[in-house]
């Protein structure tokens, strides 16, 4: 993503990995303390509260890798973002929405956001949310090579200390031994730790791909318009999906179930309260916090799954050797976004084997 000194969330802030375009608006000198720490709580809540209740559905029987009920709430609260009131900044130009969109290259987006979230769908039932939620965190290292690659940022030391801990804490045997009579096996859990990490990896180019989109000077696309144009797109492929091999599935599950449809129901407000607060968050916070939230959302996910799901998977229960991955990722994750900040400031690290690295990226 392109970052300009008053945008705050980065990339691995959104489902769609939609970022600000410094052509369009400019973050509120008035935004409030208060306002600003409500639209973080508020986006952080949402986070574990999707991927918990994501594992709740699938524990129940209401929702599996091949049912993409859990993935079209996403898109669907996506596309509801843009019936809220809108922002003075979501107003790019006077043009109308047609002449704004890059139909192509958000279905391109679309199809490739789908594809991610059907990948880590898939990772999340077979680990359980709480690695689920501790892979997914790698996410900022994935982005971070993307961008390097295809967008030419550079990272300055500080970023490569933390990618290489992330990793490190990612490589740590953090599954455990499995007895529960509905426990996956350890062969099981390494598969879908891979799974999770392919998705992770595939969704990262969803967010390289908004950030090459959003930050062409040709663009005149807001991240509001972004994200409900991605919605609609995705919404549709994802029913067209569910039409040819989804229905055997459906059919058996409790959909009619009060408990299951209010569940459904919360996934989508979630997803729109996720979205809603990060165009908020855009203009008000900065990359520390970005992090940190990232960093929360793993620990509390991987906390209360131990507590929700332990005594019906014990994938799910606490160990050593989850706790210590759970900490170096969260570590990495807060010291990423903390090198970012630095670098912003003009400051410089020095890693030995690596030298000193200018610290400004390339924006």
């Amino acid at each position: 993503m392109v970052q300009s000194h008053h945008s705050a969330m980065d990339m691995e802030m959104t489902p769609s990995g939609l970022e600000t375009n410094p052509k369009i608006g400019t973050a509120s000198p008035t935004t409030s303390s208060l306002r600003v720490l409500w639209n973080q709580a508020i986006f952080l809540a949402t986070g574990f509260f999707t991927t918990l209740v994501t594992q709740w559905l699938h524990y129940r029987g209401a929702a599996n890798s091949y049912s993409l009920m859990t993935v079209l709430t996403t898109y669907l609260g996506m596309v509801a973002v843009y019936f809220l009131p809108a922002q003075a900044s979501d107003h790019a130009t006077d043009r109308n929405i047609e002449s704004k969109v890059a139909h192509k290259g958000v279905c391109t987006v679309a199809v490739l956001d789908v594809l991610g979230m059907a990948i880590l769908t898939v990772g999340q039932f077979v680990v359980g949310s709480g690695l689920y939620q501790v892979i997914y965190a790698s996410l900022i290292v994935f982005n971070a090579v993307l961008g390097r690659w295809f967008l030419r940022r550079s990272l300055n030391g500080g970023q490569w200390l933390s990618i290489f801990a992330i990793m490190f804490g990612l490589s740590i045997n953090a599954i455990g031994k499995s007895t529960g009579p509905e426990s996956s096996s350890e062969n099981k859990m390494l598969v879908g730790s891979l799974i999770t990490v392919l998705g992770t990896f595939v969704y990262s180019g969803v967010y390289t791909l908004n950030d090459y989109m959003l930050s062409n000077p040709r663009s005149y696309m807001t991240p509001r318009d972004q994200c409900f144009w991605v919605g609609v797109y995705a919404s549709a492929i994802c029913m067209v999906i569910m039409a040819a091999i989804s229905l055997p599935a459906l059919q058996s599950m409790p959909l009619n179930d009060p408990r299951v449809m209010l569940a459904y129901f919360s996934l989508i407000l979630s997803s729109l309260g996720h979205s809603a607060t990060y165009f908020e968050l855009l203009e008000s916070t900065g990359a520390v916090a970005t992090g940190v939230l990232q960093a929360l959302r793993a620990a509390i996910v991987f906390g209360l799954s131990h507590i929700f799901f332990c005594t019906r998977d014990s994938a799910q229960c606490f160990t050593v050797q989850k706790g210590l991955a759970t900490v170096v990722v969260v570590g990495g994750v807060i010291g990423f976004s903390v090198a970012k900040a630095r670098a912003r400031k003009g400051k410089y690290w020095k890693v030995p084997g690596v030298g000193v690295m200018e610290a400004h990226e390339k924006e």
